[in-house]
């Protein structure tokens, strides 16, 4: 079978495993909101996916609570369960769109076509981005790949990393990773491969998730397809995403905007609508189980709104937003209580505690803070675009633009509290806030650029406009493809798995291997190659856990520090050094790996990569394989001298 029909398969299977596993569910608990009759379908559909998706983690996380794993059942019960209420909740004749959106200047053909045009474009963009592709990219996909696999094996929730690590407690934010693991019960890929192609599914839902809100801003369906061309098309991100494995603020961020949409329409809804409060909780818990710093980010709604758009009671007002916080906080409370156990908040306020001894800017904040320059994120137009668009809604007196515009100045804001003289600068950073530019960006623009076909009557016209979208669509996705680059921040070459497959048939399962690693900063060591990944895919223990390891708690009280010390003692005295040497054997380690990118992922400098030819010529180490530029070496007992191959 060619690998082009193996991977279509691959598609097709995760792509009918989301609609099944999330779109249907989500569909179903969204027919239980009174309001959801005035929407289109495509509104409709979009929401039910979204709400699916943060569904999947809090039911996850309640079914831990008595202990029950049920894996795979989970992913054929839900939707058994969602189809009969889905279909009981149309049992009455389907109600149509209400309000401006049945009286929108020339219907919904146009508009809806544009959608679908669209649509079409980010899917195939996201598919052959990552054309070929088996393993993630970068440092965060070893432990978004190992989190999944655990939770596969384990039919839930974990706390012990074994086999794959030596951590004891498990407090990550896990949204992503039970994504992940719910289409690999149901379709069977590799966890590494499903890693891939539902990162790339919620790289699509990402963007579809702006369409209902920004409908409503816009009041009109050209806002949504406008904003869903910007965001998908005509900017890097969220479409560069895959280059850091960066997968779980991109599922936060599924998540965020639909979040909004709803806390939206609840607070302002004539009279406090129970389903929409139960699926309004839902969104946020799931958000937060899936990153907490979009979590943070979207508090800042909340102030945004109460300032520019609360009117009539504020008694109801502050109900609802208790209601809303009560039921949320409730849904989250047992992960929050295990948030405790691990090493999160101690990090946190280390973090906190350092920056308030240096004028609110925490070590190494200043260069997370200025990482690639703003103009990498969005394209200088869109930069230019935003305040004039924002200065049109003003003049308008648009006041849901001026409340995200709001919103995520006081998220900015919280970003660099050091502007307010204020500890915690590193904490969130810039880089994350403008990763996730986008959102704004498309929501706001948006909004603007729906005000032109308002004043296009004639179908021709519309149908002008139409292929014109279409022509931006398609030429803005292969602007996308040429920035791909699978190569830079790939860990895992061809060559590594070989040697993977090696590795597991000819050496002990207590093998334990010296792999590549390098400080990004004191408190911290990251992988440089393939090695990094030797415990989920050879099946082998090696010297570096996922970077987690900072955040968990160890098999020791000082586990950080002593993983750390024994990179420190090679970047200071070199791996053949007899001090280092004797520090290897009394870890247990028993071979070196250096894999096909020789420790340069990530890292530009030289002295702190481990150079096969410093083994070549130590009597301590032993030539055991050797493909292209990977190389293996059995380190020598103690007293026994170097005998060749």
């Amino acid at each position: 079978m060619s690998e082009t029909i193996i991977e279509t398969r691959e598609w097709l299977l995760a792509l009918a495993a989301t609609v099944l596993l999330f779109g249907l569910p989500g569909w179903a608990l969204l027919r239980r909101w009174a309001g959801v009759a005035g929407l289109t379908l495509a509104e409709q559909l979009i929401l039910g996916l979204v709400v699916g998706m943060a569904l999947y983690p809090c039911l996850l996380l309640a079914l831990d609570l008595p202990g029950l794993r049920v894996g795979p059942a989970l992913g054929w019960v839900l939707p058994l369960l969602a189809l009969p209420l889905l279909l009981w909740s149309y049992r009455r004749p389907a109600a149509l769109p209400r309000g401006w959106r049945a009286r929108e200047p020339g219907g919904a053909f146009w508009p809806g076509t544009a959608l679908v045009i669209t649509t079409g474009a980010l899917v195939a963009t996201r598919c052959l981005a990552v054309h070929g592709l088996e393993v993630p990219l970068w440092g965060d996909s070893v432990h978004h790949a190992m989190i999944a696999q655990l939770i596969v094996e384990h039919g839930g929730l974990f706390r012990s990393w074994e086999p794959y690590a030596a951590l004891q407690t498990f407090t990550y934010h896990f949204g992503f990773h039970a994504h992940v693991a719910a289409i690999v019960w149901m379709s069977g890929i590799a966890t590494p491969r499903a890693v891939v192609l539902i990162g790339q599914i919620a790289n699509i839902a990402a963007v579809l998730a702006l369409y209902p809100l920004a409908v409503q801003l816009g009041r009109s369906r050209w806002a949504g397809v406008a904003a869903l061309l910007l965001a998908g098309l005509l900017t890097p991100m969220p479409m560069l995403y895959v280059h850091w494995g960066r997968y779980t603020q991109l599922a936060g961020q599924v998540m965020l905007p639909v979040a909004v949409y709803l806390a939206w329409r609840f607070l302002e809804a004539p009279r406090r609508q129970w389903g929409l409060l139960l699926i309004t909780s839902i969104i946020f818990a799931g958000m937060l189980l899936t990153h907490y710093r979009i979590a943070i980010f979207a508090l800042c709604f909340f102030p945004a709104i109460v300032l520019i758009c609360a009117r009539g009671s504020w008694r109801e007002w502050g109900m609802r937003l208790g209601l809303l916080a009560l039921l949320s906080g409730a849904l989250v409370a047992p992960w929050l209580l295990r948030v405790l156990g691990g090493q999160l908040l101690v990090v946190l306020g280390s973090i906190v505690a350092a920056s308030a001894t240096r004028g609110g800017a925490a070590p190494g904040a200043d260069s997370l803070n200025v990482m690639g320059g703003p103009l990498f994120f969005l394209p200088a137009p869109v930069w230019y675009a935003l305040p004039l668009a924002l200065l049109w809604a003003v003049w308008r007196r648009n006041r849901a633009v001026i409340t995200v515009a709001l919103w995520w100045s006081l998220a900015l804001l919280l970003v660099n509290p050091q502007a307010l003289g204020l500890p915690g600068a590193g904490t969130l950073t810039n880089f994350a806030w403008l990763i996730a530019a986008y959102i704004p960006a498309a929501l706001i623009i948006g909004a603007l650029a729906a005000a032109l076909p308002r004043r296009l009557s004639r179908p021709a016209l519309l149908a002008g406009l139409t292929l014109g979208i279409a022509g931006l669509a398609w030429w803005g996705g292969a602007q996308r493809l040429q920035q791909m680059d699978l190569v830079t921040t790939a860990m895992v070459e061809p060559a590594d798995l070989r040697a993977f497959d090696w590795i597991r048939r000819s050496t002990p399962a207590d093998a334990r291997f010296l792999v590549n690693g390098f400080f990004p900063n004191p408190g911290v060591v990251v992988g440089s190659d393939g090695g990094w990944w030797l415990p989920l895919l050879a099946r082998r223990q090696s010297t570096l856990p996922p970077i987690l390891y900072i955040a968990e708690q160890g098999p020791r009280p000082d586990y950080r520090l002593w993983i750390n010390d024994l990179y420190a003692t090679i970047h200071d005295l070199g791996v053949t050094h007899p001090q280092t040497i004797a520090r290897l054997r009394e870890r247990a380690v028993t071979h070196v790996y250096l894999g096909q990118r020789g420790g340069s992922v990530g890292y530009g400098g030289g002295e702190q990569i481990i150079a096969p030819e410093a083994l070549l010529g130590n009597a301590a180490f032993r030539l055991v394989y050797h493909e292209d530029q990977v190389w293996i070496f059995a380190l020598q007992p103690a007293g026994k001298d170097n005998r060749g191959l």
